[in-house]
């Protein structure tokens, strides 16, 4: 999957939300996507999953101008205010409630197994706001690809939960490699770490894209011990 924004922007001028932007996502890797503002980490993320139309150019699956495939295959990760469960919610309900919409058996059991398959199964009835950041980046990766036909993630703001940057890349770098689109939307100044780590910035041109569907390499990753992901 290839997403593209062609010089997408939302309102006009000095108090445009988005100012034209031009980006691509390639298949099968990590890109870093930087916008500044509280609000525009959120719109950008809408674009790129075809949950919105721009006010002008065109987004596009494939090179195909496609919304409704768009949003089939994409899944928003823990997007503010539009994919971002409430901070004093269980984590067992929220996998419950996610494993519904999934179209899976919710049980206690099925709930139980995921977490622990996760790593994270001591967390189930604690708020999800206690979950460690990469641990919260995973799961609700892992839980957005239940979806069927989802392969592709839009992971918004994760820097916002504080953390090494290096522990919930690791986890994307992971998924990546069993051939899953993502793009992170983030912060400037995250940006520059995960390009160090490796991913591929979306301003590139499409000429410059390598593939890396089996290819990305997590020797740039700051090595985790056990005590760092606690």
């Amino acid at each position: 999957m290839r997403i593209a924004l062609e010089s997408v922007a939302i309102g006009q001028g000095l108090g445009a939300s988005v100012p034209p932007l031009t980006a691509t996502v390639a298949d099968g890797q990590i890109s870093v996507l930087a916008v500044e503002t509280a609000e525009r980490p959120m719109l950008v993320s809408l674009l790129l999953g075809g949950r919105i139309r721009p006010d002008s150019g065109h987004v596009t699956i494939d090179g195909r101008d496609d919304l409704d495939e768009l949003r089939r295959s994409t899944a928003l990760v823990d997007t503010p205010v539009v994919a971002e469960p409430t901070a004093g919610l269980s984590l067992a309900s929220i996998v419950a409630e996610e494993f519904s919409f999934a179209g899976k058996p919710s049980s206690r059991r099925a709930v139980r197994d995921f977490l622990d398959r996760t790593g994270i199964g001591e967390y189930g009835a604690v708020p999800v706001r206690a979950l460690p950041p990469a641990r919260r980046t995973r799961m609700f990766s892992e839980l957005a690809l239940l979806r069927p036909g989802v392969d592709g993630l839009i992971v918004t703001s994760p820097e916002r939960h504080g953390g090494d940057p290096a522990e919930w890349y690791e986890s994307l770098a992971a998924i990546a490699q069993r051939g899953v689109t993502i793009v992170v939307v983030t912060d400037a100044a995250t940006r520059g770490i995960l390009l160090s780590y490796g991913a591929r910035d979306a301003l590139s041109p499409i000429s410059e894209l390598e593939p890396a569907v089996d290819e990305i390499s997590t020797s740039s990753i700051p090595v985790l011990t056990e005590e760092s992901q606690s």
